[in-house]
């Protein structure tokens, strides 16, 4: 089974690393494309239809398309509203809805690592030998929002000095995962991906 993704992220972007990393892990047997990276919400919405087109006419079966839903061109965004206008430009080129999973991420790929508390204490231990304060899960909607301020303000608050790089970081954090159950339990959008792939998977 062969599958590609289409983001919104830089090249060499966590969001690449992070969502191959989270479909072999949940599926192992799948083929993954290199990524396409279309570096914002913009060039996902202008170049993303065609894009998806071509992956699916050159060898792969199915295509994720993934964004996050903030920021949304200086705005809040809507999913419901962007996924419409997304699965509008594939029926346009006629494609085959059934062969692209259109994701759109509440609020953010961030948003996804602090809702198990557990990859977040794993990665932090590594950096000292010292007792570490709890991060926690974060089981709520109101808890996810804003994540990356939330990863910098716990650092700060609790260690002063360390850092958080997204680009570096939040490979190692979701590598240190020990499953993804909690994640899907309580992130709509995650449990849409993982379900997603497990759906596909052969």
């Amino acid at each position: 089974m062969r599958i590609g993704f289409v983001l919104e992220c830089q090249t060499g972007g966590s969001d690449a690393t992070v969502y191959k990393y989270v479909a072999e892990r949940l599926c192992p047997a799948l083929s993954i494309e290199k990524p396409k990276t279309l570096v914002n919400k913009i060039g996902v919405f202008n170049e993303g239809p065609a894009v998806t087109q071509t992956l699916l006419e050159t060898g792969c079966d199915f295509v994720f398309v993934i964004w996050d839903r903030k920021p949304r061109f200086g705005v809040l965004g809507n999913c419901d509203t962007d996924i419409a206008a997304f699965n509008l430009s594939l029926v346009q080129l006629n494609i085959n809805l059934q062969r692209v999973f259109v994701c759109c991420i509440d609020e953010m790929l961030e948003s996804w690592l602090i809702v198990d508390g557990r990859g977040f204490d794993r990665w932090l231990q590594l950096k000292t030998n010292h007792p570490l304060a709890d991060f926690g899960d974060h089981t709520s909607r109101a808890e996810q929002s804003d994540p990356k301020n939330r990863i910098r303000a716990f650092l700060r608050i609790n260690y002063g000095v360390w850092k958080y790089n997204e680009s570096e970081d939040n490979f190692e954090i979701v590598k240190h995962l020990p499953d993804f159950d909690r994640a899907a339990r309580w992130n709509d959008s995650f449990r849409f991906f993982k379900e997603s792939v497990e759906a596909i998977c052969p």
